[in-house]
Order: structure tokens, then sequence, then C-alpha cells
């Protein structure tokens, strides 16, 4: 019976905490754990540029990461005073810079906007550059008005109107 509450208890201590491949593990504990956290990004003139939130937050002292779970990035554009939105980007889990505002989505990533979605499984946004990108042998799914692209590569804007991959092979359903 003894032997059964060890295995039960050695089951638990590798099924919680952090997995092995998650970057924050080599930084100890948290600082801070923070649930149903929000961030809002806005630009140099007031003007909000995206909106982010997830269920739960962790960071670090000795780091410029925010390491975030289970979140949605709605990305906005200022057309004549008012928020537009362009884009929501949805993940499992991912990162945000502190200083530079890089975000990084891994996990089941989609991004929904007004006649484009994409599917991926990691997808960075730059914040300075404003561009959607992936890395190289990252396959990412855009689907656009019946036709399915697979390719590598990708950089796209946050309103995904403007995309550019390698090595797309295309599907064209009617």
């Amino acid at each position: 019976m003894q032997r059964w509450w060890l295995w039960i208890g050695i089951f638990l201590l590798v099924s919680c905490g952090l997995k092995e491949d998650q970057p924050e593990k080599s930084l100890g504990l948290p600082s801070f754990l923070l649930s149903d956290f929000q961030y809002v990004s806005v630009s140099t003139t007031g003007q909000k540029e995206w909106e982010l939130r997830a269920s739960e937050a962790a960071m670090y002292h000795n780091s410029d990461d925010v390491f975030i779970y289970n979140f949605t990035v709605a990305f906005y554009k200022n057309s004549n005073g008012m928020d537009v939105l362009e884009s929501i980007l949805s993940a499992n889990k991912g990162q945000i810079n502190k200083k530079t505002l890089l975000v990084i989505a891994e996990g089941r990533v989609k991004i929904l906007a007004s006649e484009t979605s994409l599917e991926t499984e990691r997808i960075q946004w730059d914040n300075t550059r404003k561009i959607f990108f992936s890395e190289p042998g990252v396959p990412v799914m855009v689907r656009r008005r019946g036709v399915d692209l697979k390719g590598y590569n990708l950089v796209a804007d946050a309103s995904l109107k403007e995309i550019r991959m390698e090595n797309i092979d295309a599907k064209i359903q009617r």
C-alpha cells in the first residue's frame, strides 16, 4: 500500500509545475503570479495599439519577460480618432518582453482578421516594426476567400492584408 502512495506522490511531483521545455523553469520561482492579467500597449501619440488578456502571468526579478498562459491579443489601428479592431491572436502560452514589447505566442496559435485566418504553433509580434513573423521550419496555414496556403517564414502586418511566405503549397476550395 505504501508503494502506491509513493508512486502517486512521484507522479504528482513530475506532472505538476513547469515543464522541461519552458524557459522560465531556469529562472527559479516567480516574483509575481497574476491571474486575469491585462496589458494595453499605447503608442507615443497615446493611441491604443494592442490589448492583451491572459488567464495567468508570471514575472521574475531577473528577467525582462512576462510569461503568459491562455491569452488573446487584440490589435487595433486608429481611424478618424477611433480604435478599429484589425485582428485577434490567441495562443496557449507565450511571453512579452517588457522593454521591446516583442510578443511570442506558442501552442495552437490562431489569428483572425476580417477576411483572413492564420494557424501555426509559434509566431512572434515585433512591436517596433508592427509585423508578425514566423521562424524557419515552422509551418503556417493561411485561409483567405476559399484559398488555403501552407508556407514558411511568414511576415505579415497586423490586419493580415499583406502577407509574405516561402515554400507555399496552395489549395483552392469551391
